[in-house]
């Protein structure tokens, strides 16, 4: 078990009942799914090479970083890591888009799993599932098939820490909903058309895991699941580290759109303002000084990032999580990311025309 002693929270999951319920399809008819050229054949018998070349046709994306799997299946074999980790974390409130089809659809996982250590020669593998989730209607076990289930303990994010640990050993982390993609590509000759989504939040009645076509809306959703009232905030992503839309109408669901979660209230309606309490600072796990980073980018006073390393945040969401003001100072962070970036190069353009002068 990996266990991390650091800066971060504990959040409470509510992962019930969207966890415990039946995964469903809910596919858009006017997306038909799409399927690769050549035959399945005897995949005993088919080189790493042309695994890799089927999950680029398939065009198979890793949910937990957008990047395409193929690529990621080319870098892994290229380092020759030993090990792979499906990654089924979802250490984010409300979101179990990744434990759920895990749990539902085990023998996918499991031959994806197979298919993908067959890639990168890995010697072993794991399936990482996050620890501390408790309440869950659901049973975490040992194993899934022969693959062992190594549980991630610690505050959140533990999925970001996971990552950055799991890679300093030479390891793969891929996310187990890619690996499942995989596993139909090759064995079913299935594009990826569709995404794992959880459809939660107090504002929804039915709160489940969806297998949804990509491209269909936010709002097409949230009626299949059905409203109990009408939200003032929806967040697309993740409880933590998604965006808030506000029209669910012309948001489309990607093959990132892990969840989907809407709230009765809108804290930022209230007009709350910062007390200069700190807690920010004493939770964020990067170690930065959120109060003060908020502060100067609401105030565009770019000049002053220098000291505060703004390019260190990784958008958790813990600051936002965890301040008694209820701002959103996580938002405002990554967008004050940008701003400091187009800061830094018109301040170069300018110091290079200066000196042509």
């Amino acid at each position: 078990m990996i266990h991390y002693f650091s800066k971060g929270i504990v959040l409470e999951q509510n992962k019930e009942p969207a966890l415990s319920r039946e995964l469903a399809e809910f596919l858009d008819p006017s997306m038909p799914p799409k399927y690769r050229t050549g035959e399945t054949g005897d995949i005993s018998s088919v080189g790493p090479e042309k695994l890799i070349a089927i999950a680029k046709e398939a065009g198979i994306v890793d949910e937990t970083d957008g990047q395409p799997l193929f690529e990621k299946l080319e870098k892994a074999r290229y380092n020759k890591v030993q090990t792979l980790v499906a990654d089924a974390i979802d250490d984010e409130p409300y979101i179990s888009s990744q434990l759920c089809p895990s749990f539902q659809l085990t023998d996918q996982l499991i031959g994806g799993v197979e298919l993908a250590q067959k890639i990168i020669g890995a010697q072993k593998s794991c399936i990482a599932i996050y620890r501390d989730i408790y309440g869950v209607g659901i049973k975490i076990p040992e194993k899934l098939g022969e693959i062992p289930i190594e549980r991630i303990s610690g505050t959140y994010p533990a999925e970001y820490r996971s990552k950055t640990i799991y890679q300093s050993r030479s390891t793969a982390v891929i996310g187990s909903c890619a690996l499942i993609h995989l596993y139909r590509a090759v064995y079913e000759k299935r594009c990826q058309t569709t995404c794992f989504v959880t459809v939660a939040g107090d504002c929804v009645a039915t709160p489940q895991n969806l297998e949804a076509s990509i491209g269909m809306t936010v709002q097409q959703l949230l009626d299949h699941c059905g409203l109990s009232f009408e939200p003032k905030r929806v967040v697309v992503g993740g409880s933590m580290t998604g965006y808030a839309i506000t029209d669910t109408k012309s948001t489309k669901i990607t093959p990132m759109t892990r969840g989907i979660v809407a709230f009765r209230e809108d804290f930022d309606e209230m007009n709350y303002t910062c007390i200069g309490c700190g807690r920010c600072a004493q939770v964020c796990p990067e170690g930065l000084s959120p109060y003060y980073i908020y502060k100067f980018v609401t105030a565009r006073r770019y000049a002053m990032l220098r000291n505060f390393d703004i390019n260190l945040c990784i958008g958790c969401g813990t600051c936002s999580y965890i301040c008694p003001a209820k701002l959103d100072i996580s938002s405002v962070i990554m967008r004050g990311k940008q701003e400091y970036e187009n800061y830094l190069q018109d301040q170069l353009r300018r110091r290079q025309k200066d000196s042509a002068q």
